[in-house]
């Protein structure tokens, strides 16, 4: 008998509130997700994060989000200079993310790659922080920045880290994008755009076009509101374990294998060699957020073929416990 030829997923072009992006109708709740600095859903697929966050795999709707001034949200750039920076803060983020999920799709997880980690980190803490009805019941953070893991570990963000992205904003500012492109070739800039953990056989030449397709104005903002996250970041991670600590407990005890300690459950993903998302800002924020999951890949093949598994686990895990705690069905 001849093998059935698997049917590829067809991720849909969509507009949600302001921002655009790509998704498949499937079953509730969804997954909302954030790509990293630079990149866009476009550049996602050429890395191979299509298997990853594979609709089918997951069981689940995806929705797949370009930020503010990035691939299909490009026209969300705001071009007044005195919120130029700001809009590009984590916080800023997290509010665009909130909106075009409550545009798009009822209950939802959050989650995203790099500093789309940040961004959905922060929209949790936003939400769970007003007891809001779009808090996540469970969050995906892939490849955490490590900006983020050192405010949770020392309050403070090593100055030459910060640097790097200002450093980078005032290039591309003053040369564009061809000037970043030599450095980066040249080894002496650092490839960041959240998006150089490749899944599939893909050239950083591929990727730079993709990120070209950002106004330059737009890629220095975003620098720079990232470099300004600074401090909401040291705010961040605390806010988030407070919420936890200040969560109604269940009534009920573990039950079916889910552990009901309170609020939110995270799954912190990392791989191993990857320098400018170490696996150690991962265990940093592991040990930080009392109700995380870690884990740890090999290299990114490994990521490849175990992740998209991991995540369906956890996020049906997350499901049961919202069911068990609130004795409500999420919407």
């Amino acid at each position: 008998m001849k093998r059935a030829t698997p049917r590829l997923t067809q991720w849909v072009e969509t507009r949600a509130a302001n921002l655009g992006g790509i998704s498949v109708l499937s079953s509730s709740p969804a997954l909302v997700w954030a790509h990293g600095l630079g990149g866009c859903c476009d550049s996602d697929e050429a890395r191979g994060m299509g298997s990853i966050l594979d609709p089918a795999k997951l069981g689940r709707t995806i929705l797949r989000l370009d930020l503010r001034g990035h691939g299909r949200s490009k026209s969300a750039h705001d071009n007044d200079s005195s919120s130029m920076v700001h809009q590009y803060t984590w916080s800023q983020l997290a509010k665009d993310m909130r909106k075009a999920a409550a545009d798009s799709v009822s209950r939802s997880f959050y989650g995203g790659e790099a500093l789309g980690a940040a961004v959905a980190l922060e929209a949790a803490v936003a939400a769970q922080a007003t007891r809001s009805i779009d808090a996540p019941p469970g969050l995906v953070l892939m490849r955490p920045p490590l900006m983020l893991a050192q405010v949770a570990k020392h309050g403070s963000v090593d100055a030459k880290h910060l640097q790097e992205f200002l450093q980078i904003a005032h290039l591309v500012e003053a040369e564009g994008f061809d000037s970043l492109e030599q450095a980066e070739a040249e080894d002496s800039t650092p490839f960041l755009n959240g998006a150089d953990a490749a899944f599939c056989s893909v050239t950083k030449k591929e990727l730079q076009q993709f990120r070209r397709a950002m106004d330059e104005d737009a890629f220095a903002a975003a620098l720079r509101g990232y470099a300004a996250s600074e401090q909401l970041g040291k705010e961040l991670a605390i806010r988030f374990k407070e919420g936890l600590v200040n969560s109604p407990l269940s009534m009920a005890a573990d039950a079916y294998g889910v552990p009901l300690t309170p609020g939110c459950p995270v799954l912190l993903l990392a791989v191993n060699g990857d320098d400018h998302h170490p696996v150690e800002a991962a265990e940093e924020l592991a040990k930080l957020l009392p109700n995380a999951e870690l884990e740890v890949a090999d290299n990114l093949q490994h990521a490849k073929s175990t992740w998209a598994t991991r995540i369906s686990s956890f996020l049906r895990k997350a499901w049961m416990k919202e069911f068990l705690t609130k004795r409500v069905m999420p919407q």
